[in-house]
């Protein structure tokens, strides 16, 4: 199954300045999310990002324009510790905004050097001018910062003199677990928690140390829902409930690991208050869960959370590890080896991207199988060249954004064309089937000794392994030196071999001819051997069938006007051809990947395919065997089902073409001598008998059955897109004809007989048509009439103005009528029939439910009558069998029946209780029942 997501060559959004080496090291790129916020709203992630170059700068670049939004200096001697944090916040009743960006620095002078926070601070006034205002505060923690963010605006009881601030506050991780909390205005220190916070549950002593590898901030609701299912009880340190649109304070999620075991931890965190922070300088965090990570975590790198879904990913080398958790609990959920892999990024639960040296893939680690992969462009040298580290994915616009040498790249991942939603998870079994990734044997549950293997399964797909690719190299650049000198004979047995298709062996010696259009003659071309139905045919690999048809059709990009159609048939002689309808590998998706370059350009490609090849066919085979066994063979659409019906319809004469109409109207219009048009009216007599019995000829052989498969298959079809088929390659007065074909084929099965003549007719000749037969040609009459619409009823006096007389139509009305008063007739009769067998039909179906409901679960024979009760009152009937404890089937005793029956009855009814009742049947009479 070819790939539905598709992975666009990368761009260069920025060339980025090189960063300067620091005293520990060469310098980084850190790039971080740029959010923004209006005040009484949420927090959205914008399509920016915040880059940090170490001794040179913060810059913001706008991903969707490729331009550098703003910038800001920082002095050679800094070293940026962890990604920056960048906030754009924009108050209500203003057109001015401010853009808050925080970044740790570790700045060396000398033998001296500091840690610092500083805040870039940016007011846009409504009319376009910035004002920019640094901020710096020295942090009293040794540890270097790993992560910033800022908390949820504080809710204070005095409200502000101007609404122009965002009033949150900066929240910083160290490395060795201390957390401390800045004024986000003037990164003034209003409290600090300790390690001890973080180690007190399962460090034996605070001096043994624990190291963060991973922080990450959220909401209560996200962890609530995403990592405990829901389960609110669990957080009962609250007074309040956790709500998404209530009580919803900031959390911290944290993994840390230990260097003297390598044991990692999760922690959940809960912020203080804004209460608890005005109590005390030195807030106590909330420890609200801790958890052990599995063994498989300890070497892990480069952890990946998405709270809401509870997905934790992380990178062990070239494998991807990911959890999933269960009350908080991590679990691990599969494994997932990339050769080579050097980062990844989360697109949703079922597609994470890859980058190795030379590719860039989409693989889903649920079903183990590649999505979409795309090669890297290796000409680049220098820094350039090496594989990408990837930042952050826009799910919105479906661009991953990285880091490749010193350039800042994007990468277009496009979605499936069918898909009619939001981000769907393109990460189905079906669409995991052929595209599997060999697993490590290491990683596999031990097998029985001899598993009980299926032959299907048991055997690998064809074209699955490294072998079968050297194979198709080889076999494919042989088939096409054979074509080019035209040697079509040894093309053809070289894909008979291929397909697994027999062939006759001919002792005669081939001729060397070929015909002028560069097809081989029949005589030389080998003899097939068609197996006797399609399931017969083997599996075969999907590259040759892509090979075939591009060999035997060819597309044309239509440069000359004068063309009408995109598609040509190079081999119409050729055994290839009859294979590829027989065995069903002649769908518009097999075309469509087979020209893949050519139509990736082309709007509405699938309408243009399906179009064009049954004509094609019905070109090749005039017989139109052909177009049938396309028809029987193939899964179609409505396009196809559609412009095949046309071709049938116009090789049996059901309807005329609208070019012979036109010539006939003109003939008609002219001055024409007496003779001549007796002599025109002889010979459209005799025509119409020639096409009269050609007619007859073909209504019951295969182009009728053809007709009706096609019939079949449109009704399965969507209505919408089959009234759009029928609007694009029907004319009005076609669809017309094929409405009175549809009527002829209700009177042939006699839907209409009984409202007609039927005198001197045989009762026991007419056979009862099939029942679903009313309601195909019903559907495909109710989509006819809707593809006409209006205006087309309204030109249909095109069909009358042809006649040559009034008598005819005169005739036509008169039919029409006709054929509106026996619809009339039928209704009415219908609605007769209704109020008289209603009520009996409600008892029935009452009765039926009754009868449904008593035995279900238990194998009771109840007997029903053909009498009806007085007032067609359907009781439920009563089991002559109960289950007792522990399951066992007795049966009911006549007391107990009775007690139930007379607990149904109304309180001023009387029933009588006979034998027939008591052992269980389903008639009792009655005897009165009055109020």
């Amino acid at each position: 199954m070819a790939a539905k997501l598709q992975i666009h060559a990368p761009y260069v959004l920025q060339a980025l300045p090189p960063p300067l080496h620091g005293p520990d090291g060469p310098g980084r790129y850190l790039a971080g999310e740029v959010f923004g916020q209006k005040q009484g709203c949420k927090r959205r992630k914008r399509t920016e990002l915040s880059v940090a170059i170490d001794g040179v700068a913060v810059y913001l670049y706008d991903i969707l324009s490729s331009q550098a939004v703003t910038s800001y200096l920082v002095s050679p001697q800094s070293v940026f510790t962890c990604v920056p944090y960048s906030l754009r916040w924009r108050p209500a009743s203003s057109r001015s905004a401010t853009r808050y960006t925080y970044v740790s620095l570790a700045t060396s002078s000398g033998a001296s050097s500091k840690r610092e926070i500083k805040l870039f601070k940016e007011e846009i006034s409504g009319a376009g001018t910035t004002t920019a205002t640094p901020v710096s505060h020295t942090l009293r923690c040794d540890a270097p910062i790993v992560l910033i963010f800022a908390s949820s605006p504080r809710h204070s009881v005095t409200k502000l003199p101007s609404d122009e601030l965002s009033n949150h506050d900066l929240i910083a991780v160290a490395t060795d677990g201390t957390i401390l909390c800045l004024n986000g205005e003037t990164l003034e220190e209003r409290w600090q928690a300790s390690p001890s916070a973080l180690s007190k549950e399962f460090l034996p002593s605070p001096k043994a140390g624990l190291h963060v590898d991973f922080a990450q901030s959220t909401f209560a609701a996200d962890v609530v829902d995403g990592m405990f299912g829901g389960g609110n009880e669990l957080f009962g340190v609250f007074q309040e409930k956790i709500h998404r649109e209530g009580f919803n304070p900031d959390f911290l999620v944290v993994i840390t690991s230990q260097p003297s075991s390598n044991a990692r931890h999760l922690h959940v965190l809960a912020l203080p208050s804004e209460r608890e922070a005005r109590q005390t300088d030195n807030a106590s965090l909330i420890s609200v869960f801790v958890t052990p990570l599995p063994t498989e975590a300890e070497g892990c790198t480069n952890f990946q959370l998405d709270v809401r879904s509870g997905t934790l990913q992380a990178l062990s080398g070239g494998t991807i590890v990911t959890y999933g958790f269960s009350n908080g609990i991590p679990r691990l959920e599969n494994k997932l080896q990339v050769p080579q892999l050097a980062s990844f990024l989360r697109l949703s639960k079922t597609s994470v991207l890859t980058s190795t040296a030379d590719a860039v893939s989409v693989f889903n680690p649920i079903y183990r199988s590649l999505q979409a992969t795309a090669p890297v462009d290796l000409e680049k040298s220098g820094d350039n060249r090496g594989p990408f580290e990837f930042i952050t994915y826009l799910a919105g616009r479906e661009i991953a954004v990285g880091f490749r040498g010193t350039d800042l790249i994007a990468l277009q991942i496009e979605a499936p064309k069918n898909r009619n939603t939001k981000r769907r998870a393109e990460g189905l079994l079906t669409d995991a089937i052929r595209q599997g990734i060999p697993r490590n044997l290491s990683h596999q549950r031990r097998l029985p000794a001899d598993p009980p293997v299926s032959a299907v399964l048991a055997d690998p797909f064809p074209g699955s392994s490294d072998v079968s690719w050297a194979e198709w190299q080889s076999k494919s650049t042989q088939a096409d030196e054979l074509l080019s000198n035209n040697d079509v004979r040894s093309w053809e047995e070289l894909l008979a071999e291929v397909f697994k298709v027999q062939t006759k062996s001919s002792e005669a010696v081939a001729k060397k001819e070929s015909l002028p259009n560069g097809s081989a003659s029949p005589a030389q071309l080998p003899e097939w051997v068609w197996p006797a139905s399609r399931a017969d045919y083997p599996r075969v690999d999907r590259r040759w069938i892509f090979y075939a048809i591009s060999r035997v059709f060819s597309w044309d990009e239509q440069s000359d006007e004068s063309r009408t159609s995109r598609m040509a048939c190079r081999l119409p002689e050729s055994n290839v051809l009859n294979y590829l309808v027989d065995a069903g590998h002649l769908s518009t998706s097999n075309i469509k990947s087979a020209f893949r370059d050519k139509v990736r350009e082309v709007d509405e490609a699938e309408d243009v395919i399906g179009e064009e090849v049954p004509n094609l066919l019905a070109q090749v085979d005039p017989t139109m065997e052909l177009l049938v066994g396309y028809l029987s063979g193939t899964q179609l659409g409505s396009t196809e089902l559609v412009s095949s019906i046309k071709l049938l319809l116009r090789s049996l004469g059901l309807f005329e073409d609208s070019s012979k109409t036109l010539q006939l109207r003109l003939t008609e219009n002219g001055e024409q001598g007496h003779d001549q048009e007796n002599e025109a009216i002889n010979m459209e007599l005799d025509r119409a008998e020639e096409e009269l019995q050609i007619t007859e000829h073909y209504l019951g052989g295969h182009r009728t059955k053809g007709l009706g498969v096609a019939f079949g298959k449109l009704a399965a079809c969507p209505t919408a897109a089959t009234v759009q088929s029928l609007r694009r390659l029907f004319k009005p007065e076609e669809i017309i004809g094929l409405m009175n074909v549809l009527r002829a084929e209700l009177i042939k099965d006699g839907w209409t007989t009984r409202y007609l003549d039927r005198t001197g007719v045989d009762q026991d000749e007419i056979e009862a048509p099939p029942d679903g037969s009313i309601q195909l040609i019903a559907d495909l009459m109710s989509r006819c009439i809707d593809s006409v619409g209006l205006g087309g009823w309204m030109a249909s006096d095109a069909i009358l103005g042809s006649s040559r007389n009034e008598e005819d139509s005169a005739d036509f009305f008169s039919q029409f009528q006709a054929e509106v008063s026996v619809a009339l007739e039928g209704i009415l009769e219908a609605v007769r029939l209704q109020g008289a067998l209603a009520e009996a039909v409600n008892y029935a179906k009452k009765a039926r439910k009754a009868l449904v409901d008593s035995t279900k679960g238990k194998a009771v024979s109840l007997h029903m009558t053909e009498e009806l009760p007085l007032g067609l009152k359907a009781d439920s009937r009563m089991s002559t069998e109960r289950v007792r404890s522990g399951g066992e089937i007795v049966p009911r005793s006549s007391r107990q029946i009775g007690h139930f029956v007379s607990k149904k009855r109304g309180i001023y009814s009387v029933h009588r209780i006979s034998e027939h009742t008591l052992l269980g049947g389903s008639r009792a009479t009655v005897v009165q029942e009055a109020r």
